[in-house]
């Protein structure tokens, strides 16, 4: 990623197919929701950073439609990452999980870590002051 301030940050990201079995495919409304929730916040914004993405065999996967969701937890204080890759239909695939802690954490039952992160991810658009959000995007986006 490219930083506002100019830096390059790298950050680790953990398969979501590890921790539910398969990927979790999030519908279109949500998206529709979370731009409203932007819009509404000044605790929310995007930045277009997304710089390269590499799979995890070295493959270059830049050129697909990716979004970068952190959070963090405004109480607890901690941060927790959604990797999602948009699909044609709007709708999205929750590809990857992050950082290791939060990845940890759900790595123990993946109904119960299913469940956990439909909940937090439903959280975000519907408690606005408990949080903090960046959506990252594709640098390349006009």
């Amino acid at each position: 990623m490219k930083l506002s301030d100019g830096e390059d940050k790298e950050l680790e990201l953990f398969d979501a197919k590890g921790y539910f079995g398969g990927y979790l495919k999030i519908k279109r409304s949500y998206f529709n929701a979370l731009v409203k929730t932007i819009k509404m916040t000044k605790k929310y914004h995007t930045q277009k950073t997304i710089e390269k993405v590499v799979g995890p065999d070295d493959d270059d996967w830049t050129q697909n439609p990716w979004m970068l969701i952190i959070v963090k937890d405004n109480e607890k204080k901690n941060p927790f990452w959604f990797f999602i890759k948009r699909e044609k239909d709007l709708s999205g695939i929750l590809v990857a999980i992050g950082p290791k802690p939060f990845a940890e954490y759900n790595s123990n039952n993946s109904l119960d870590a299913k469940r956990e992160i439909k909940r937090l991810m439903n959280y975000i658009i519907v408690y606005l002051n408990k949080f903090n959000c960046v959506v990252m995007l594709p640098s390349f986006l006009h």
